[in-house]
């Protein structure tokens, strides 16, 4: 009985940390006006939606949506390009990834990014 009992609170506390993991904050705020780089250094505005979708004024415009992976926002285009939004130390970067690129090699660019507005209908 006591070896069920301290297994249930065993597991009890694993699921607790689980959720905690869950719901542990967001390194930063990803909906906005932000700077990017394309992989010959031109510069594109993205605009980052609260509702999760994403544009950007690259070559016409680019659409997609944007998510959480862990610590990082992953950007899906319609044209196939993937974008990597994350914070290294203490400075935010965008990896690019060219469509049908190994997303789990190296990205075809990896630049610095800006966010230039917390709205992302700002004017650039």
């Amino acid at each position: 009985m006591r070896r069920s009992m301290l297994a249930m609170l065993a597991a009890a506390g694993t699921l607790l940390s689980a959720a905690a993991l869950a719901q542990s904050p967001a390194p930063f705020q990803p909906t906005g006006l932000w700077r990017f780089h394309h992989t010959d250094g031109t510069p594109f505005v993205a605009r980052l939606r609260p509702d999760q979708t994403a544009t950007t004024d690259w070559q016409g415009g680019e659409r997609g949506i944007w998510r959480w992976e862990g610590q990082r926002v992953r950007l899906v285009y319609t044209d196939g390009w993937d974008d990597v939004l994350y914070l290294a130390d203490g400075r935010f970067r965008k990896a690019g990834y060219a469509p049908e690129s190994d997303r789990c090699a190296a990205p075809s660019n990896d630049t610095a990014a800006e966010k230039l507005s917390d709205q992302p209908d700002a004017a650039p």
